[in-house]
């Protein structure tokens, strides 16, 4: 199993993307955005927002990338609409220690080289990737969540088509159990589009949440499925 740390030093920057997804949980649909832009301080600011009726949210992960591996700094979760809460971290390597804001009160964490938060885990994933690491050894991650790290496995499914609105998209599957097993996700990326997250599912308390990509955008660059790689 190994680590979310990149095996390169030499491997590409992370590129800008933007991401539609069309959501559905509890017969209920909501488009959710993802989006990763470089700031003019040269730190990556990777949004993921969503609305359904009246409440949703938008959480921002901020983060720089040294000789190939993510190195997390400030994480906020935001409730909007009827749900009105705030989350935040606040990662400092210097003092291997992370600031989490829940429910009014500040919590000290343990930092390792492997921990993220929720957002940017799939970023320090895909890039692993994209340097050359074999996804069916797994991977390992550690989430900084409210009061607690959170240790999770990416075990690799398999290789599978997904049809979406952008056509079918070949992709490989990862599935993601919890410590406690009371939730599970799986993850389909996609090898041609730098591992870009095609879909995911989320089971929790019996609940399934589904998203799947609607449209894509990388480098500027819409994306598409052309003859050839069906």
């Amino acid at each position: 199993m190994l680590s979310l740390i990149a095996l390169s030093a030499n491997a590409d920057a992370l590129k800008p993307y933007h991401l539609s997804y069309k959501t559905t949980a509890k017969g209920l649909s909501m488009d959710l955005e993802r989006s990763l832009k470089l700031t003019e301080k040269g730190d990556y600011l990777l949004t993921n927002q969503a609305k359904i009726l009246l409440a949703g949210f938008i959480e921002t992960s901020v983060f720089e990338q040294h000789d190939g591996t993510i190195q997390a700094k400030r994480y906020v979760y935001r409730g909007t609409g009827l749900i009105s809460q705030k989350r935040e971290l606040l990662f400092d390597p210097e003092l291997n220690s992370i600031k989490s804001y829940d429910k009014g009160a500040w919590h000290d964490l343990d930092l390792t080289p492997m921990t993220y938060d929720r957002v940017s885990q799939l970023e320090q994933l895909r890039l692993s990737l994209i340097q050359g690491a074999d996804p069916k050894m797994g991977f390992a991650v550690e989430i900084a969540d409210r009061k607690k790290i959170k240790r999770y496995k990416l075990d690799f499914v398999g290789e599978e088509i997904i049809e979406t609105d952008l056509g079918p998209i070949p992709t490989i599957r990862f599935h993601r159990g919890a410590e406690d097993d009371e939730r599970e996700s799986n993850i389909w990326l996609a090898p041609a589009w730098d591992f870009l997250m095609v879909k995911t599912t989320h089971v929790e308390d019996g609940t399934l949440i589904a998203a799947t990509v609607s449209k894509a955008y990388l480098d500027g660059q819409a994306l598409s499925i052309t003859p050839e790689e069906e």
